[in-house]
């Protein structure tokens, strides 16, 4: 009895253990090669639209930062959108000296290092965009901020795009915005800074080539102060933040970016982007 129980296990153990064979379907060396020059292809050209749709949605943070042109396709979100950035904490000092700086330096205390040898301050932008029923879409953005004892008025600007038929990627604004400020992060030093009030076109296309143009004048420097001692009747003295004036320097920048050249990789031929 005991034999017939065991009888269907053992017969499925050696059906396991059995050699099967397998009908193998041969190919010549030519098929070989076909099959693999596809895979390769399509595999790089999956590649290519995943860098491109990678490229289009990527946005340059160093050379252009807190600043989006709006695009056609976007999503107009609901209400007001809040972004910025700030640090505020709490210092902790043994000696005379809060923040450590080096002697000739271009960026003060923050030329050795940023972590805890930063002051407080931050920046915070608010901004609405709008669709009309034509298709056009605007966007209204002001952005305070708060690095020294006063709050200052840093961006006012209005911007559209999907305005021109034969480039809806444009972007024309006006106003008061950040403007070319490449940055090193490591230590926060900008070595070029355009900001100040103007307008100007970002993102037109030619010919593959996207082009910004814009002409700018930068703010004056000035914080108004009641001294003692002045000359001034009203005791009111400029001694350093910002004012609403220009202060007599203007700029003519362009700037070209996401240049394509040659054709798409799955037509035989690289693309190149810069």
């Amino acid at each position: 009895m005991n034999t017939v129980k065991k009888l269907p296990l053992a017969m499925a153990v050696v059906a396991a253990l059995c050699p099967i064979s397998v009908m193998a379907q041969e190919f010549t060396q030519e098929q070989i090669d076909a099959i693999v020059a596809k895979a390769v292809d399509k595999a790089l050209a999956d590649r290519q639209a995943k860098i491109d749709a990678a490229a289009n949605k990527k946005v340059d943070v160093i050379t252009n930062p807190e600043t989006t042109a709006a695009s056609p396709d976007m999503a107009i979100p609901f209400g007001l959108k809040f972004s910025g950035y700030a640090r505020y904490g709490a210092h902790f000092q043994t000696g005379d000296q809060k923040y450590v700086g080096v002697d000739g330096s271009y960026n003060g205390a923050s030329a050795i290092g940023r972590l805890g040898n930063e002051s407080n301050g931050g920046e915070f932008q608010i901004s609405k965009a709008f669709k009309s029923a034509q298709g056009a879409i605007w966007d209204l953005n002001v952005m305070f901020d708060h690095w020294s004892d006063e709050v200052n008025l840093k961006k006012a600007y209005v911007g559209v795009t999907n305005v021109l038929e034969s480039n809806p990627n444009a972007y024309i604004w006006a106003g008061r915005d950040f403007h070319q400020r490449p940055q090193q992060g490591i230590n926060d030093y900008f070595w070029m800074n355009h900001d100040g009030q103007g307008a100007g076109v970002k993102n037109f296309d030619i010919g593959g080539v996207q082009f910004d143009v814009a002409a700018v004048s930068q703010v004056k420097s000035c914080s108004p102060e009641v001294m003692a001692d002045e000359t001034n009747p009203s005791r009111i003295t400029c001694t350093g933040s910002s004012d609403t004036g220009d202060n007599g320097h203007y700029a003519l920048t362009t700037k070209t970016h996401n240049i394509k050249a040659g054709a798409d990789r799955r037509r035989g031929v690289r693309q190149l982007r810069l």
